[in-house]
């Protein structure tokens, strides 16, 4: 069987970061920021908007820029990834019941809270009847949408897919989560993104869209070489898995050019990654997104983004920088998240040569 390449052709995001250029959010005391909202009357009517949760009017904003952007209207399939689902609309439905007693409930907010329910509307608004797929994996989420949509266009299963990681993070379920321990007790300074002494991580949401494909045109980001997701209870050998998965595609660590790391300032998951990429010699440039995005499940779809522009651009922003070893062509970016080291994400991006 023939496999094809796949190309990321187009990008699209809702996220805290004001459009243009990065910027450090002010993270505040409880460090917590919400989504910078577009006009949303731009591209959805009002009339539909007014049954729409936010996180609903994010994922199709975000996921009609991506379509724009890679200058396609139809996607052959819209594949999800989330953690958490439409949570707002669950917290509202739960909350009617104990406020009502069980008693004259409105089924709205139980029919939008399921975890589908984006794709589903994406599909709705696009007219699309094609392949329509959502997966809830917790903290690779957005890696399980990715692999789905890579593995079927490779196998030519597909021309295109369209890519989606969407989560929202509402005020109760913020403060469920600082009660445990969670997010950071003090103000987040950047410093506890280079070496990260306290337990915690800053809080966002977001929507991000990747627009995949079998060619490459003039809207081409970058190519997805391959993808690795590893299941383990405890991945004390992800040295040797990592050596594997570049060996399988002719490349060593000292060739890889720059790493993009879920580093978010905790202790315990910055450790993963220091191991693997601080602690020998030839270690590559390391990147980081997360002060950028703030922590939720699927907010590795920010830094895939982050990525994907890094090499159609050959630039990378001063402020994705953990600690910098400019080399002078970026040719192979290597994306690597993992969800309490039990599950592990290695996704290889490479430049696109004309």
């Amino acid at each position: 069987m023939k496999q094809h390449n796949v190309y990321i052709n187009g990008v699209g995001s809702i996220s805290i970061q004001e459009e243009g250029a990065l910027a450090l959010p002010d993270w505040g005391e409880e460090n917590y920021l919400r989504c910078i909202d577009p006009p949303f009357a731009q591209y959805i009517s009002p009339a539909l908007l007014r049954r729409m949760s936010k996180v609903v009017k994010r994922g199709i904003v975000s996921a009609l820029l991506a379509l724009k952007d890679g200058g396609i209207e139809m996607p052959d399939a819209i594949i999800s990834g989330t953690g958490l689902g439409c949570i707002e609309d669950t917290e509202k439905f739960l909350s009617a019941m104990i406020e009502q007693n069980e008693q004259f409930l409105q089924p709205t907010h139980f029919i939008q809270s399921t975890h589908n329910t984006v794709s589903s509307q994406i599909a709705i608004m696009l007219k699309c009847y094609n392949y329509n797929n959502t997966f809830s994996h917790l903290g690779i989420s957005l890696e399980s949408a990715l692999f789905d949509g890579f593995l079927q266009i490779k196998m030519g299963m597909l021309s295109n897919a369209l890519i989606n990681g969407c989560d929202e993070m509402t005020p109760d379920y913020h403060l469920m989560l600082k009660k445990v321990g969670f997010w950071k007790d003090t103000p987040f300074q950047m410093e506890d993104m280079y070496q990260a002494i306290t337990s915690g991580t800053v809080a966002g949401e977001g929507c991000n869209s990747l627009l995949l494909s079998n060619e490459k045109n003039e809207h081409t980001y970058a190519e997805i070489k391959d993808i690795q997701l590893i299941h383990h209870r405890n991945n004390n050998n992800i040295e040797e898995l990592l050596e594997d998965f570049l060996d399988k595609n002719g490349l060593t660590l000292s060739e890889i050019d720059a790493v993009m790391s879920g580093i978010n300032g905790e202790m315990k998951n910055d450790a993963v990654y220091d191991k693997l990429y601080t602690e020998g010699e030839n270690n590559p440039t390391q990147l980081i997104y997360r002060h950028l995005s703030g922590d939720f499940f699927t907010s590795s779809g920010f830094g895939l983004i982050q990525s994907a522009k890094v090499l159609k651009n050959q630039n990378i922003e001063p402020l994705l920088f953990r600690k910098e070893n400019k080399k002078n062509k970026i040719r192979h970016i290597l994306f690597h998240n993992h969800y309490k080291n039990s599950t592990h994400a290695l996704i290889l991006l490479s430049v696109c040569s004309n």
